[in-house]
């Protein structure tokens, strides 16, 4: 199923600990997307549903790439009686989600080497959600720290007396 390119807060993300993979992308005979990419046993109607696949190793995250295609094959595994789904992605570089790479991992490592959940739960998802351009003006709150950007482009910033500000100015 082919994919564009707006997230949704239902979107799954795909969270893979592709452990046993590491020694060949240690000896660059492999690269954590191909890794990441790899079949996982996972329902075909979920696979479809995915738009974000994280790499983490180590609980830091190691690549983050969008879900652009899954394909599925389901089959008997040798010396098994039941039938497993597995899902490769196709995906591609979205630098929107480069914030995440060298962070922690979204989700605690589990037994199984991968999980998925919804996009809204996804650390900083809410600026991957809804609208690709940023709003130009407007009013962010944090904590006692209130910033107001008007449609002009003047802003202000009111913090607490004694808090210290680093103005860093674009180049």
């Amino acid at each position: 199923m082919k994919r564009t390119k707006k997230y949704l807060g239902d979107d799954l993300v795909a969270v893979v600990w592709p452990n046993q993979s590491e020694s060949l992308v240690r000896a660059g005979e492999m690269t954590w997307i191909e890794v990441a990419r790899g079949a996982w046993a996972m329902d075909a109607e979920k696979a479809d549903r995915v738009r974000v696949l994280i790499a983490v190793f180590d609980d830091v995250v190691v690549g983050a790439w969008a879900v652009t295609n899954a394909t599925h094959q389901a089959e008997i595994p040798e010396g098994k009686t039941r039938r497993v789904s597995r899902s490769t992605f196709e995906t591609a570089a979205d630098a929107r989600l480069d914030y995440l790479v060298g962070g922690p991992s979204p989700r605690a490592r589990q037994r199984n080497p991968q999980a998925t959940f919804e996009l809204r739960d996804l650390p900083g998802a809410e600026s991957l959600i809804g609208s690709a351009a940023p709003t130009s003006f407007g009013l962010v709150q944090l904590g006692p720290f209130t910033l107001t950007v008007s449609e002009d482009g003047r802003a202000d910033l009111h913090m607490p007396a004694g808090a210290t500000l680093t103005v860093r100015t674009a180049t």
